[in-house]
Order: C-alpha cells, then sequence, then structure tokens
C-alpha cells in the first residue's frame, strides 16, 4: 500500500498539477542549453567521447524526470528520483572531465548548471531530506571534480574560488527549493489537520439536513394556516398527505450515500465505500461532476474488496449523450480532475470507446 510522503504533489494534488508544466519547460530547456553548448564548443574540449557520454547520460536523466513527473505516473517516487539524480550527477562528472586542459568558462561548463536546473524542476516531488541528500551528493561530487579539472589550469582566483563558485548554485537552488517545500508542506498538513478534524461524515450533513425539512409545499400550507387562522378536514387531510411525502423523501435521503447524492448509481455489495478518505470523496466526487458537466449520463460506481491486496477496485461507468465532448475532447476537458485522481489513487485508467466511459483505479485505505 502507498504510504503519502511529504511532498507538494500528494499534499496538494490540484496544484501540483503545474508542477507538470514547470518539469518539462525545465527539462527541455536544459537539455537544449546543454545540447547547444556541447556542439557549440566540441571541436575545442580534449576529450569529446567523454563530452558524448555526459549527454546522453544526461538526456537519459531528463527523460527519467519527465516520465516520472508526469501526471499519470504519479507519485514521483525515491527510487525514480535516486536514478534521475544518479543520471545527472554522472552527466555533470563527464562534461568536466571531457573539458581536460582546454578553456575555463562557468557558460561552457554545462554541467552544474544543468543540475541545478533539473533539481530546481523536481523540488515539486520530493520532500526535503531526499533534495537535501541530492543536493549534498552533488555538491561534493561535482565540487571534488571541479577542484582535479582546476589544477589543470592556470586559476586567477585560486582553486578553491573556481570549484566553491562552480556548485554555488546548486547549493543555493537546493537550499532555496528545500525550505520553500519544507514551509509550504507543514503550511499544506496544519491545513488538512484542520480540515479533517473540523469535516462533517457525510452521514451527519444529512441527518442535520433533515432535522428542518420543509418544503416550498409546507411553507405555503403554514403561511395558508396562519392567515385564515383556522384548520378545517380539507387541511387535516392535506397535511396527512404532505407529512407522508416528506416522510418518504427523508427515508429516501437517509439511505443514500455521498456517491448516489451525487447523481450516480453505487454498486457495493461488500459495504466497502466508508473506506474512503474525505481527499478521496473529494476527488471522487469532482471527477463525477466533471463528467456529469462533460454530458456523461447514466454514471454507476462500482466497488470491490480485493482480499489479498486489501485495496479497493473502483470502476466509474457512464454514456455520452453529447457530442461537444466526444473521442478525445472528453479526455481533454476532465484532465484536470484526472490530475487529482492520478495522485490519490493508484493504477488510474481513462477509457472513452465508443460513447462508453470508463474510469478505474484502485485505492488503498
Amino acid at each position: 500500500m502507498r504510504k503519502q510522503e511529504r511532498t507538494l504533489q500528494q499534499l496538494d494534488p490540484l496544484a501540483a498539477g503545474t508542477s507538470w508544466d514547470v518539469a518539462l519547460f525545465f527539462g527541455l530547456a536544459t537539455w537544449a542549453y546543454a545540447a547547444i553548448v556541447s556542439v557549440s564548443n566540441f571541436q575545442l574540449i580534449d576529450y569529446p567521447v567523454f563530452l558524448i557520454v555526459a549527454l546522453v547520460l544526461f538526456t537519459a536523466g531528463v527523460l527519467v524526470h519527465l516520465w516520472s513527473a508526469a501526471p499519470r505516473h504519479a507519485p514521483y517516487t525515491r527510487r525514480s528520483y535516486s536514478i534521475v539524480v544518479l543520471l545527472v550527477i554522472s552527466a555533470g562528472v563527464f562534461e568536466i572531465v571531457s573539458d581536460g586542459g582546454g578553456t575555463v568558462s562557468m557558460l561552457t561548463d554545462w554541467g552544474p548548471i544543468a543540475v541545478a536546473l533539473i533539481f530546481a524542476s523536481t523540488s515539486g516531488y520530493r520532500p526535503l531530506p531526499d533534495q537535501y541528500y541530492a543536493g549534498l551528493a552533488a555538491v561534493l561530487t561535482l565540487g571534488v571534480m571541479l577542484a582535479l579539472d582546476g589544477l589543470q589550469h592556470d586559476l586567477p582566483f585560486g582553486l578553491a574560488y573556481f570549484a566553491i563558485s562552480g556548485v554555488t548554485l546548486i547549493a543555493i537552488v537546493v537550499l532555496g527549493q528545500a525550505s520553500y517545500t519544507f514551509k509550504a508542506s507543514r503550511i499544506l498538513m496544519a491545513w488538512q489537520k484542520t480540515v479533517n478534524e473540523n469535516a462533517i461524515n457525510p452521514a451527519e450533513v444529512s441527518k442535520k439536513d433533515l432535522s428542518e425539512p420543509i418544503t416550498d409545499q409546507a411553507k405555503e400550507f403554514f403561511v395558508n394556516l396562519l392567515e385564515s387562522g383556522r384548520v378545517n378536514e380539507d387541511d387535516t387531510a392535506y397535511a396527512r398527505e404532505l407529512a407522508a411525502q416528506i416522510r418518504l423523501q427523508l427515508l429516501e435521503m437517509t439511505d443514500q450515500t455521498w456517491v448516489e447524492r451525487a447523481g450516480c448509481t453505487l454498486q457495493d455489495p461488500e459495504k466497502v465505500l466508508s473506506k474512503f478518505d474525505i481527499s478521496a470523496q473529494s476527488a471522487i466526487s469532482a471527477l463525477i461532476t466533471g463528467l456529469f458537466e462533460a454530458g456523461v449520463v447514466q454514471l454507476q460506481v462500482s466497488l470491490r474488496l480485493d482480499p489479498l491486496s486489501e485495496r479497493l477496485s473502483c470502476v466509474i461507468q457512464g454514456t455520452e449523450s453529447s457530442q461537444d465532448f466526444a473521442g478525445g475532447k472528453l479526455r481533454t476537458y476532465v484532465a484536470s480532475f484526472l490530475r487529482v485522481m492520478y495522485v490519490v489513487f493508484e493504477d488510474v485508467r481513462f477509457i472513452n470507446n465508443d460513447g462508453h466511459v470508463n474510469v478505474m483505479f484502485y485505492y488503498a485505505p
């Protein structure tokens, strides 16, 4: 079962959806910068093979980062982050070594700069300790490599200045981003704690709403009685009929679950709906709302408990009733809802085939 980590992606799935745009921009822009600099200086370096290896490793690191950061692959795991860190630091090492005794320039030595930019784009996906460990590994490794590389050059400000200045950007990015992640995660956790403590159980909401079941008909009836100042046999009969209607409505509402109140049919033979926490209920309710707004009707939610993994298997089924969101337009419309689903649930799949919509996912309480 998945354990929630103290990351912005998992604590605030909706806002973290924009992190993908940031990761995509930083990843592609940094790769383009490294590629352009490498091609421009290819004839000037001493060990071109090392530069090619560096670019290959960095490309692999960017690809793993973008794949892991994509909303449908959420959450961004420690294993993926470790692979990215290892690849980009290794790329930085080979890039520094490739220069040999050539011209020293902070701009042409793209290794440390590229590492810093990739670390910046991963900050929303991993907790504070992981970012610190990655930053420390990068600073120590690349700092040592810059010091060794500096031995082959005539440095006007000395070896220590050359090595430290080369990794300063990495240290600044890691410390700044980690500090932001720490403060933001504290605020989000405090907010979630407050919400959970003050959240009202759906059943309690129903009881509260049903404590004063006054319909428009009842209001009008009471006003007429007050205005007339008397009660006849017709009023008595109408009051009985009205009371029976309200009683029937109350019984129906009392038996409804939060899924049924959202307008869906529920198939829950094992009675596992209560296992969803507030975050899961909010994510599912938001998706149901989005599907309804996109013209998907006859929505049905089916639940089943896997006895081995104890995960809940969930399927939301519906039928398209409008051509305005046919085909890929529907996926585009509900993309923001799916981004949240990818973070809260496991193995989320969205299938739209011949007007039949299916959203399948697993939930580990």
